[in-house]
């Protein structure tokens, strides 16, 4: 790689594990971490162990990750030949009775030292797939092209490393915060009930429901999020290009896209597949296709746009169990792009072969979390009772097909976000002085409750009221409105959240999770290239005004430590709906639970009908034991028995709900 501040070469210094000699490979084998399909040179294969989870209370998941040698006799995994050293072996009476010591890519040190293990030399190429071929456009970052996967103009007249931008009004630059501002002023300053226009009440409901606002950029991105089941885009075949509009301001990023469907450019339809048989026989599409990005930056909005793409390697070489596998490869910002507030951008992004694609992650490293966004493969799905279904399947599940279809059906899924979400405290309080009635003692509390919940939404790297922090947990996390609040133990910043504890192997961190919405939400946790290790890019953006040579997540190495073959997902189960909705603003009492989501899994038993390494296979079982205040409570004991990658620890997210429910850790 080179540093950042002289452009200077650095050296990978190479060393030695009491286990086992550390690989020297060259240039872009470096790159090549996977061993599916090719062997890690210099001893066992290296197999993920993830997430173990104690039978005996189902209400704490002990969790031990690192990468272990394949020693064990035996295969659990449903996918023959590919052993991921299941419960019972490595850990807890098998052959690696120390998590710390074997199996590792790489010798123990600090990844915030002058030399972090993990760190492999920067190499100007494509990333290569297991086998060795080439993956296009996965070089995000060039000396002569710091933006070399962005581009204005069209696809077919580019501008390489620009962005088309179009100035913005003063109404047009106004955020959702300035006009819930506005209502919560209002709010404050009225003496009496009659002081409180209606309107100003009704132009706070249509922020929150995302309903139309004359000339303003936000209008159709509600603050609630319960549309989801819309924010479904396609590819277009002809011009290869699926089109993505976001707003950014203060620590929010909405977009009106939450599943990408790129099976119009993914395979050659009438190729030669047999369709009786789970794997694809037919011809792939080699093609690149392009997201364009129309990006709204309003008032406080200023960033770097990055958009992380997580890439599955080439399932027409990993064929495991008779089906082709999607597993995990490489993650790259693929832009770094400096955008200004009060303007719109629109560029492109050209995207490796459909056949790769995961999810992008879309995020902005001044306020980080909860600056985040991401859109996901819709084609990547779940098997459900032995069918498979795609992508979208739970937010359908959870808030209908068309949540906007009428009034009824917007009222119905809005009514599944839980009343302690800040946006939906909000929302009630408008509601209820829409109802009338009020008396002039009831103002002072109505107006402090919309404010201070107003505040609440601002900050997500708190947690709002009535969600209690655990002091015997390192992290706490809620599911509320279809996103994560967090918080870190004795850490304050608003601009990031960082882990400090954990910066060798062998650190034990728990995480707590409450669920405060009324359905259930799942847990994911991916490192960033702190098992397979991460590269710097964007080493010289100074020039173009750009700061990715210091804060961009470069181009790691991705494998999950949850939803795998050894354990099931972690889900969370839903909280307990209030028995009277008399007071539903002013805190969750008398509960009684109304919803187990047991419809929403397989049964108990159900044997996994596709054998995917990574996302396809569900949990038998809902995870979690009742809290106070009707909340719902689930404990993580983890150990990371390896360095953690030095620009993002953990990447954790709702799988079922991704989109912005999103709390990932520095």
């Amino acid at each position: 790689m080179t540093d950042a501040a002289t452009d200077t070469p650095r050296v990978l210094q190479a060393s030695s594990s009491p286990a086992r000699a550390t690989p020297v490979l060259a240039q872009a084998e470096l790159t090549m971490l996977n061993d599916v399909c090719m062997p890690w040179p210099a001893g066992p294969k290296p197999r993920p162990h993830f997430s173990v989870i104690n039978r005996t209370n189902p209400n704490l998941t002990i969790a031990h990750t690192g990468l272990f040698p394949d020693t064990d006799a035996v295969d659990p995994s449903p996918v023959p030949g590919y052993n991921m050293n299941a419960p019972g072996n490595s850990m807890t009476g098998g052959t690696n009775l120390n998590p710390n010591e074997g199996g590792h890519l790489y010798p123990p040190g600090d990844s915030f030292g002058d030399n972090p293990p993990n760190l492999l030399p920067t190499v100007y190429e494509n990333i290569k797939s297991c086998s060795g071929a080439e993956i296009i456009n996965t070089l995000s970052s060039t000396p002569e092209n710091p933006y070399n996967l962005q581009f204005a103009g069209d696809p077919q007249n580019q501008r390489l490393n620009e962005a088309d931008v179009t100035p913005l009004t003063a109404n047009q630059t106004r955020s959702p915060t300035d006009d819930l501002d506005v209502v919560r002023r209002h709010l404050m300053a009225a003496k009496k009930p009659g002081d409180i226009d209606p309107a100003v009440v009704q132009l706070g409901l249509d922020i929150l429901e995302g309903n139309p606002i004359a000339d303003r950029s936000y209008s159709g991105f509600p603050v609630l999020h319960y549309n989801g089941p819309l924010k479904i885009k396609s590819v277009d075949p002809v011009s290869r290009t699926v089109e993505v509009n976001q707003i950014w301001f203060d620590t929010h990023i909405e977009s009106d896209t939450m599943y990408v469907d790129s099976r119009p450019v993914e395979r050659i339809a009438n190729s030669g597949d047999n369709p009786a048989t789970p794997l694809w026989e037919g011809q792939w599409d080699d093609g690149e296709w392009y997201t364009k990005y129309n990006v709204y930056v309003l008032n406080r909005g200023h960033e770097d746009f990055a958009s992380f793409p997580m890439l599955y390697d080439d399932p027409k070489e990993v064929v495991l169990g008779g089906q082709n596998q999607f597993i995990p490869n490489v993650s790259l910002d693929q832009t770094f792009f400096p955008m200004e507030e009060g303007n719109k951008y629109t560029f492109y992004i050209k995207q490796p072969p459909a056949r790769f694609f995961n999810l992008t992650y879309h995020w902005g490293w001044r306020m980080h979390p909860p600056r985040v966004q991401a859109h996901e493969n819709l084609a990547r799905g779940f098997v459900v009772n032995g069918q498979a279904v795609d992508r979208d399947f739970f937010e359908k599940q959870t808030f209908g097909v068309n949540p906007r279809a009428n009034e009824q059906a917007k009222l119905n899924a809005i009514s599944m976000i839980g009343d302690l979400a800040p946006a939906k405290r909000m929302w009630s309080t408008l509601r209820r002085i829409q109802a009338g009635g009020l008396k002039s003692t009831d103002l002072a509390g109505i107006s402090s409750e919309f404010e201070e919940s107003f505040f609440d939404w601002g900050n997500r790297n708190k947690l709002p009221r009535g969600i209690p922090e655990d002091p015997t947990s390192d992290v706490t996390l809620a599911y509320l409105n279809n996103t994560i609040y967090g918080h870190i133990n004795g850490y304050i910043n608003d601009a990031q959240v960082e882990l400090r504890k954990w910066t060798t192997r062998g650190t034990k961190v728990r995480i707590t999770l409450i669920n405060g919405d009324y359905y259930p939400h799942q847990y994911t946790n991916v490192d960033f290239g702190g098992m397979r290790g991460w590269e710097n890019t964007f080493q010289n953006t100074i020039p173009v005004a750009g700061a990715g040579a210091w804060f961009t997540f470069g181009r790691i190495q991705w494998w999950p430590h949850t939803i795998n073959p050894a354990v099931p997902a972690i889900v969370v189960a839903p909280a307990a709906r209030p028995t009277s909705t008399a007071n539903i603003a002013f805190g969750m009492e008398s509960f009684k639970r109304v919803d187990t989501g047991a419809n929403m899994l397989p049964p108990k038993g159900q044997q996994r009908k596709l054998g995917n390494i990574v996302g396809n296979d569900l949990p038998n079982e809902i995870l979690g034991a009742a809290s106070t205040g009707g909340l719902t409570r689930h404990d993580m004991d983890w150990e990371f028995t390896f360095e953690p990658g030095r620009r993002l620890r953990l990447y954790q997210f709702d799988a079922f709900h991704h989109d912005v429910a999103v709390w990932s850790m520095h």
